[in-house]
């Protein structure tokens, strides 16, 4: 078979398991557009043009990205970010189509140069019990270092303010960035007594996000799922805000690359804490095991705590887990169940 059409085989794979499993829960509008393009040659082909993963994703955020402003055109009509509210009735596919052959010059030039980036603040809802734990293990300020860090909102994750329902709130109470969390079932998350110190924060990334660039922003904001644009984006535009005042420090590059230098220059009065959120999806099964071992190679010599969100297994949310190391030993735990964009945890342990 062609090496092409094996392409495009694989590629209408993607989003018809897009389409089915991935975004009816997020997006009816995103899951019916995977559906159509998945039985579209002519579709599946622009969208081949995309440098990095996941495609899927990808594409629909480069239209986004163009439809946004663009309220002239009869599909902003279905994409209640673009319209203000969702007014058409029918089928969206077709005007979609149309919009994307026309300026298929204009996505190919995106996809060839831009990554699924999501920034989600909310997740620091979910992010600040385990900096709570790292703190009070090691009695130190942490060091913080993201990896695939975006634009670097989550770095900023002690200027914020936390809302976990029932009076129970916590941070800078006069902060722009308001964040409520849904607490599920018992027991409740141990929400740190005071804030954690951090002595820096740094975030690597493949392709860093300069939330001064109006372009960035604008990219950020596309990343966001239509349906969810009214109650995510002005939470973004506010962390956007914040981060301006002053940004935090983000590397270009290869996390496996750079990491190794990050950690060296740690001060000995700081204890390290590396994480990430809806990474190592993009990492192959190799570059995954490289990272564990490079952490695992640190841990041998200096205090390391690492925190993660990840869905790569068969459970039905991603899981919140808190790493501590023993001679190099990673001993992982599982803290809870939580919500990639809808702002929930489930306390396990």
């Amino acid at each position: 078979m062609p090496r092409g059409r094996t392409l495009r085989d694989e590629i209408s794979r993607s989003f018809a398991r897009f389409g089915a499993e991935m975004s009816a829960h997020h997006s009816p509008l995103y899951s019916h557009l995977a559906l159509c393009m998945a039985r579209d040659p002519e579709m599946l082909d622009l969208a081949a043009n995309a440098k990095s993963t996941p495609v899927t994703n990808l594409f629909f955020v480069a239209a986004h990205s163009l439809l946004l402003g663009r309220a002239e055109h009869p599909v902003t009509r279905f994409y209640p970010s673009a319209s203000g509210e969702t007014t058409e009735m029918g089928d969206p596919y077709p005007p979609f189509r149309s919009f994307c052959l026309e300026h298929a010059e204009e996505i190919c030039e995106i996809i060839s140069s831009r990554r699924v980036q999501t920034n989600e603040v909310r997740r620091c809802a979910l992010l600040l019990p385990a900096f709570g734990l790292a703190a009070e293990r090691s009695g130190k300020p942490l060091t913080l270092v993201e990896v695939g860090a975006s634009a670097g909102l989550n770095l900023l994750f002690d200027r914020y303010s936390y809302d976990y329902g029932e009076s129970r709130c916590f941070g800078d109470a006069g902060s722009p960035v308001q964040i409520s969390c849904e607490v599920r079932g018992e027991p409740y998350p141990p929400i740190p007594a005071r804030m954690p110190e951090i002595s820096s924060r740094t975030g690597i990334d493949l392709n860093p996000l300069d939330v001064r660039d109006p372009e960035s922003a604008l990219w950020l904001r596309a990343l966001i799922w239509p349906e969810e644009y009214a109650g995510r984006a002005p939470i973004l535009e506010r962390a956007i805000e914040t981060a301006r005042l002053e940004p935090p420090t983000l590397l270009r590059g290869d996390a496996l690359d750079l990491l190794p230098q990050v950690l060296r220059e740690i001060p000995e009065g700081a204890a390290a804490c590396v994480f990430h959120t809806f990474t190592l999806n993009q990492f192959s099964e190799q570059a995954r095991s490289r990272f564990a071992s490079l952490l695992s190679g640190y841990a041998k010599e200096r205090e390391l705590y690492r925190v993660s969100i990840e869905w790569l297994d068969a459970y039905d949310a991603p899981l919140l887990r808190f790493s501590t190391f023993e001679g190099g030993d990673e001993r992982q735990r599982v803290l809870a169940r939580c919500g990639d964009h809808r702002g929930w945890i489930q306390w396990e342990s």
